[in-house]
């Protein structure tokens, strides 16, 4: 990709270009977001570790790659978004910015509402917007497809209300209905010749592996472990050296 090419240019000359810089544009796991924790007044927050997310970590590792680039990993994921809400915000929190690449990572959210049809076809829409805005603004552009929510209830989720939300998660989850989503974005990327970073086909392949995937989530839910949002930082690189 241009970016990495940027990237290597900058390595041999630092005055030849500004630095690269990459957003990523997503939900809560862009966000930096992990374990579930109990309010005073009886709600519940989640656990913000952004230096644990894969922005940060993709970060850590373009740094160790190009030591004298200097490139920007800027995380523009905010926890409970959607495709569309990105869309509505990509000029502002992305666009503005002039990034060399635009990484996209949304669909936990956006499948679990209750009208899947209507939710897809949002979905979709949403998603063929992002790649067509970021691409009309001259940026590189890649599809980072979701983690796995979970495929049943673990114990570890206490609170009836976590759980219920838990239970929705796992039938949306076994039901194929976030694979769809997941098929619908693959779909609109390669119609723009976008590269898919596919991170949900290397949790089907755990899965089929025999790996207890819900397991390998921090709250139990939707949030990936720290440690597997090294699998996201695996896939992009993959990509941007293909």
């Amino acid at each position: 990709m241009k970016t990495t090419e940027k990237m290597a240019l900058r390595c041999r000359d630092a005055r030849a270009c500004r630095p690269a810089v990459i957003a990523c544009l997503g939900d809560s796991v862009t966000h930096g977001c992990f374990e579930l924790v109990d309010l005073p007044d009886g709600r519940f927050d989640t656990t913000y570790r952004p230096h644990e997310g894969y922005p940060a970590k993709l970060q850590r590792r373009l740094n160790a790659l190009f030591p004298a680039a200097a490139p920007c990993v800027l995380d523009a994921g905010i926890s409970g978004d959607s495709a569309r809400g990105g869309l509505e915000r990509l000029e502002r929190d992305v666009l503005s910015v002039r990034p060399d690449l635009v990484i996209v990572n949304f669909g936990l959210n956006d499948a679990c509402g209750q009208d899947a049809e209507s939710a897809l076809a949002v979905y979709t829409r949403s998603m063929a917007a992002i790649f067509d805005g970021v691409l009309r603004g001259g940026a590189e552009c890649m599809l980072l497809t979701p983690n796995f929510m979970c495929g049943y209830v673990p114990a570890s989720v206490k609170r009836d209300d976590l759980r219920e939300i838990a239970a929705h998660c796992a039938r949306v989850q076994r039901g194929g209905t976030l694979s769809r989503f997941v098929d619908a974005a693959r779909a609109e990327a390669r119609r723009r010749a976008v590269p898919v970073a596919d991170a949900y086909a290397r949790w089907q392949a755990l899965e089929r592996g025999g790996v207890d995937t819900t397991a390998l989530l921090a709250n139990g839910i939707n949030h990936p472990a720290a440690g597997m949002h090294d699998l996201f930082v695996e896939t992009i690189l993959e990509k941007l050296f293909e």
